[in-house]
């Protein structure tokens, strides 16, 4: 049985951890952006997915000249530009110190792990400063014209449901090296007792509509979610917080050390810690001796 000692922390990326990527990358070629929004909210209303949309109009405009150079490449690039919210991302080598500050919890093993898993373009973000921080990062991926390497079609899209095919992945240990190119994978039988991370041990860290199918798996089992917004946008956050979709927040997007989604941070990653400290001894007391 594995320890089972990994606390995951997961985000959503977009209006979580800096604002819309999308809205950036269109920003830098000089695209009208509210535009552009209009015309997938009409494919929207004509029935496609929403990712698939906004993907579908960029690859467009990279065939008219409008967007001319977008590659994985220039993805990465501007990706590398992305300005993220307060305490972004020393957050993360942050609470890593905290856990390890705690003498129980190294005794225990204890660690820590961020994921992203978002519905917008996985390269941007695999560009950013958040990246070296990631065990994984999941979003909606291009496949490359072969010749000039530009995007020319959808290669995976991350739907609001789809979001939990990758909780199920990483609470099941599949790596995501895996299951990109096993996706089946994550169907596979293992009991709680053999995940890697159990839901208990998850907290998601969402702010909005896109984010409820992971706020609901998670929580069901005991694991916890956070919500979050951005300056303007607390409407979002409360309408979570009246759904009970959350288990804290709405907080505003502010991680620095002494704000207040820092502090419900590290309140709920001790309290794992110390759920995790209880059930290895627990399991060290009741374990078969020999006389």
């Amino acid at each position: 049985m594995p320890p089972q000692n990994v606390i995951a922390l997961l985000f959503d990326c977009d209006d979580t951890l800096c604002s819309d990527t999308t809205e950036f990358l269109l920003g830098e070629y000089g695209v009208k952006i509210e535009e552009f929004w209009s015309d997938v909210g009409r494919m929207v209303g004509w029935g496609w997915d929403p990712p698939l949309a906004y993907m579908t109009l960029l690859i467009e405009r990279v065939q008219y000249g409008e967007i001319p150079d977008l590659t994985t490449e220039k993805l990465r690039d501007i990706g590398r530009k992305i300005r993220f919210f307060p305490g972004v991302p020393r957050v993360f080598e942050d609470l890593r110190k905290f856990v390890k500050s705690e003498s129980a919890f190294r005794e225990a093993g204890v660690s820590l792990e961020y994921y992203v898993v978002s519905g917008g373009l996985e390269e941007l973000i695999r560009g950013s400063v958040i990246a070296p921080h990631m065990t994984d990062i999941f979003g909606c991926t291009f496949s490359t014209e072969r010749r000039t390497g530009l995007v020319s079609w959808p290669q995976s899209i991350v739907t609001f449901t789809e979001k939990t095919k990758f909780v199920f992945a990483i609470n099941k240990g599949i790596p995501g090296s895996i299951l990109r190119r096993s996706p089946y994978r994550v169907n596979d039988a293992i009991s709680k007792d053999e995940r890697r991370i159990p839901f208990q041990n998850m907290i998601y860290v969402g702010d909005g509509p896109s984010d409820i199918p992971c706020f609901s798996l998670i929580r069901s089992p005991g694991g916890h979610g956070v919500g979050v917004y951005k300056k303007g946008g607390a409407k979002k956050g409360y309408q979570l917080a009246r759904g009970n979709r959350t288990t804290v927040g709405p907080y505003r997007c502010d991680y620095r050390n002494g704000h207040d989604l820092r502090n419900a941070l590290e309140q709920i990653v001790a309290q794992i810690g110390l759920e995790i400290v209880e059930k290895n001894r627990i399991r060290t007391v009741s374990a078969p001796t020999h006389s």
